[in-house]
């Protein structure tokens, strides 16, 4: 299962090859050179967002998983120069009564979150994974069934990932919004570029990435993800979000039009050990 994530990776990787190279190591149009770990060397340049998703057979299995990425993860990913690693699981009380949760598929999941300006170091990771390091399904106490990756890059608005909160009541918000077509992605792209992060940092609604996905599924998208204090912060932002002027005007604005046709919403508690 690792190999095939890993060579779905290098494929994915082999095409940003073609466009751009320096000296060897992969790098996002426009960003430092930085060493071949998961360092980053500046806040305003570009990069690359690693999400996984570890599905568990139960609950029971997603905490002790918790526990594991927390104390083996979360460390190994620090060493090898990935120094904001976020570690997360979905509230499921908070998802009752949203009709499109894949209750199934989410329930037991664990979500991982790092970056880097280095393609290289993306796949560094990987192979180091398959190679067997830190191998956490082992085979007498199989703790996932299954693995996803998502590779995004990060736009210019939303450079790097930013920690807004650490208390231990914090709420992250993961969407997915999915677009038609590159065309109608890219007007998202724009919208967000335009005035639309800004007008959510106006509510309190405090970015943590936001991206476009190169690998992964429900392509194309656009994938961010928010933080808030708590709950109550939560609803409240949404809530000034609905009423902004701004906003309002540019959702009626048709270049705008269908520029997200399917829309994934996560919420998220961060693991004891979560350092986003």
């Amino acid at each position: 299962m690792f190999r095939r994530n890993f060579f779905k990776v290098a494929a994915a990787l082999g095409a940003i090859a073609a466009t751009q190279t320096a000296k060897g190591d992969i790098v996002v149009p426009g960003a430092r050179r930085t060493n071949r770990t998961g360092g980053n060397s500046s806040d305003d340049q570009p990069s690359f967002i690693l999400l996984e998703t570890y599905a568990a057979q139960s609950v029971a299995k997603r905490d002790e998983l918790l526990g594991v990425f927390d104390s083996r993860l979360i460390p190994d990913r620090n060493k090898l120069g990935f120094d904001k690693v976020g570690v997360f699981y979905v509230d499921t009380e908070l998802m009752k009564g949203d009709r499109g949760y894949e209750a199934d598929k989410f329930d037991s999941a664990v979500f991982v979150v790092q970056e880097s300006d280095s393609a290289d170091a993306i796949l560094n990771l990987q192979k180091r994974v398959a190679d067997g390091f830190t191998l956490f399904n082992q085979a007498d106490d199989l703790q996932y069934v299954d693995q996803e990756m998502t590779l995004l890059q990060s736009v210019d608005a939303q450079p790097r990932i930013t920690v807004p909160y650490l208390n231990k009541e914090r709420l992250l918000q993961l969407r997915v919004y999915n677009s038609p077509n590159y065309e109608r992605n890219f007007a998202k792209v724009r919208m967000f570029e335009s005035g639309e992060l800004e007008v959510f940092k106006s509510c309190g609604m405090n970015p943590v990435f936001m991206g476009t996905t190169i690998l992964g599924s429900w392509i194309p998208n656009i994938t961010y993800m928010l933080s808030f204090e708590n709950d109550e912060a939560r609803r409240e932002g949404w809530g000034k979000f609905g009423r902004h002027p701004e906003w309002k005007k540019m959702s009626q604005d048709p270049q705008y039009a269908r520029t997200a046709t399917r829309i994934r919403n996560l919420f998220l508690r961060p693991s004891e050990g979560s350092q986003i």
